[in-house]
């Protein structure tokens, strides 16, 4: 006979006792009437599907260990643990991947009583868009992975994953896009929200990408992208969100801002076309927000033909305004970067204390 139909038949005899008047005189003295639990099992931080685990549950006045199945039923995810004593007491609820939880339990002798526990989860979700740098959030359809495990079965354009809490390496890739590697944080028992821009295959006159993406305050970073030599406003020269499109000296354009975004977790992207001849300086300015540069976990990558691709992180000791990447030289048909990786100031021109009024104003 199964446990199930033992415990049934236990009940309906003592239910019978009751109704013929026995009542709980039926039951010897030296033991306690029993009772019977249900947990209803919720994770109401990540809202995770507990269906199919095994819940271990203990009496903690007793020590006693019991064992139930999870199911899902009506949407909602119940543990038979079955008899227990009746009265009241508490029981230690684990499931694996979460906080131990304890139920507090008051019931009568033969009442059935549901419990709800709220556990919580010791790992963490991810939750990553992949989308083409030169767009505004238009969605890639992407195969990640982190190492050699992929993150799932076919491309998707939004992936989510629970992780350990901790930093992971995650590689994605899409036909028409350079494959690409990024570094993001998982905390315990919370969302996390990625963006993971892709650049498309550079062509035509394109030469070079530029894509900046920080993950921390401060909320508003912005690429530049200027000519050496050349300074003020307005300057043709010199790429930035008042000024999308560099133009040489005949109207040319040889470097455009695709993407301006002013939140962290977002991206910024400028192309360079072959039009851009000479030396140029690529460098991150820290236009609003609290923090510090270093503080946001920027980093740059730089594309170039054939998916070359190089990588920039912020120095975490930059507390000045302008982060200085690289720069690059455009000449003979060969392409040069020069790493700069240094912080300063920024200056105090006219220009810059009226953008600095405009930022605390945004």
């Amino acid at each position: 006979m199964s446990a199930a139909r033992k415990e049934g038949r236990a009940r309906a005899v003592l239910a019978l006792a009751v109704l013929l008047g026995l009542g709980l005189a039926t039951i010897p003295l030296f033991m306690t009437p029993p009772a019977y639990l249900d947990l209803v099992l919720r994770d109401p931080v990540l809202g995770s599907d507990l269906g199919g685990q095994h819940i271990v549950v203990t009496d903690d006045a007793t020590g006693k260990r019991m064992t139930a199945a999870v199911q899902k039923i009506s949407g909602a995810f119940l543990a038979h643990i079955g008899r227990i004593n009746s009265g009241r007491t508490a029981y230690t609820a684990r499931l694996e991947g979460y906080k131990p939880a304890t139920a507090h339990v008051e019931a009568a002798a033969l009442q059935n009583v549901r419990v709800p526990v709220d556990l919580k989860p010791v790992f963490g979700r991810l939750v990553i868009t992949a989308v083409d740098a030169t767009k505004l959030d238009e969605a890639v359809a992407v195969m990640a992975r982190e190492g050699s495990k992929p993150l799932s079965q076919s491309p998707q354009r939004i992936i989510s994953v629970t992780l350990a809490p901790g930093r992971h390496h995650f590689a994605a890739e899409a036909p028409g896009f350079c494959p690409t590697e990024r570094d993001f944080e998982v905390r315990e028992g919370a969302v996390t929200k990625v963006v993971l821009p892709l650049s498309p295959d550079l062509k035509n006159d394109e030469i070079a990408r530029f894509v900046l993406n920080w993950p921390n305050e401060p909320r508003d970073l912005d690429s530049h992208f200027r000519r050496l030599g050349t300074s003020g406003f307005p300057n043709p020269a010199h790429v930035f969100f008042r000024h999308k499109s560099g133009l040489t000296g005949n109207g040319e354009v040889f470097a455009r801002l695709d993407v301006d975004q002013l939140y962290p977790g977002r991206y910024e992207t400028v192309t360079v076309r072959s039009s851009a001849l000479g030396e140029y300086e690529y460098f991150v300015h820290l236009y609003a927000g609290l923090g510090t540069i270093g503080g946001s976990g920027a980093t740059v990558q730089v594309y170039t033909r054939g998916c070359e691709v190089r990588t920039y992180a912020v120095p975490s000791d930059c507390t000045q305004r302008i982060w200085a990447v690289t720069t690059l030289r455009n000449a003979n048909g060969r392409l040069e970067l020069a790493d700069q990786q240094r912080c300063e100031q920024g200056d105090s021109s006219p220009l810059a204390i009226k953008e600095a009024i405009q930022a605390l104003l945004r």
